[in-house]
């Protein structure tokens, strides 16, 4: 298919909008929101935005053993208001151990070069504790009837207990408990494995946004295979 990628800069934007853009295979960026049919790493590569119907999602072994190992951990969710220093200093020393390229500060992700009096988004704020420490935090946007997991971060010396899937749990626990219908997790990429951990909620679960058809389909491992057609193009 031929690349894209579009960029929209609203003013605000309501919960309904919201859905209806992440229905559209659109997602944040910043105060901004987007979308993309590739990514530009080492090459080009094609990349498919994923959700989930929250009812459709079962416990597996796999989310039970994380459950297990995490059960003595805190938590709370709250709605994002400012940056707590907590948060800061626990993404500084993430961001140091992680050998990938991620988000280089909780504000440049949310804000981008700017740190406005008000984000246009509904935020929501994980926070998860071993007795009084931090360990573990994450941020996720709410429309409506869907939400979108933004930023994950964590303390490396917890990294045995997949304290990044774990806070996927957590979110999940909370959209089922408040009703909420769609978990927009991102994209998966064709070609790098690095992004498949978004499948662990259930590949039987899993739908991908097809943008030829405007519509979401069920996910297969096809999806996954670079298609050498892809290779070395250039997005428009």
């Amino acid at each position: 298919m031929k690349p894209y990628h579009y960029c929209f800069n609203p003013e605000e934007i309501s919960g309904s909008v919201l859905d209806e853009l992440l229905a559209l295979g659109w997602f944040r960026m910043h105060q901004s929101i987007f979308t993309s049919s590739h990514v530009g790493l080492d090459d080009i590569y094609r990349v498919h935005w994923l959700r989930y119907a929250v009812h459709e999602i079962r416990k597996h072994d796999s989310h039970r053993k994380i459950s297990t190992r995490t059960k003595h951990f805190r938590h709370t969710i709250e709605d994002f208001s400012a940056l707590r220093d907590d948060h800061v200093n626990l993404h500084k020393q993430y961001r140091a151990f992680i050998d990938f390229d991620g988000a280089w500060s909780i504000q440049e992700c949310l804000f981008g070069d700017e740190y406005p009096v008000k984000s246009i988004y509904n935020t929501k704020c994980i926070s998860v504790f071993d007795g009084d420490k931090l360990i573990a935090a994450g941020y996720f946007d709410v429309g409506d009837q869907a939400a979108a997991s933004i930023l994950h971060f964590f303390d490396p010396d917890y990294s045995r207990f997949s304290p990044g899937k774990y806070l996927i749990l957590l979110t999940i626990e909370y959209l089922k408990s408040n009703h909420y219908s769609f978990y927009y997790p991102g994209y998966v990429v064709e070609g790098v494995s690095k992004m498949n951990y978004k499948l662990f909620l259930g590949k039987a679960a899993a739908q991908y946004f097809d943008p030829e058809l405007v519509a979401w389909k069920y996910f297969e491992e096809s999806i996954l295979i670079r298609e050498p057609s892809d290779r070395g193009r250039l997005s428009g």
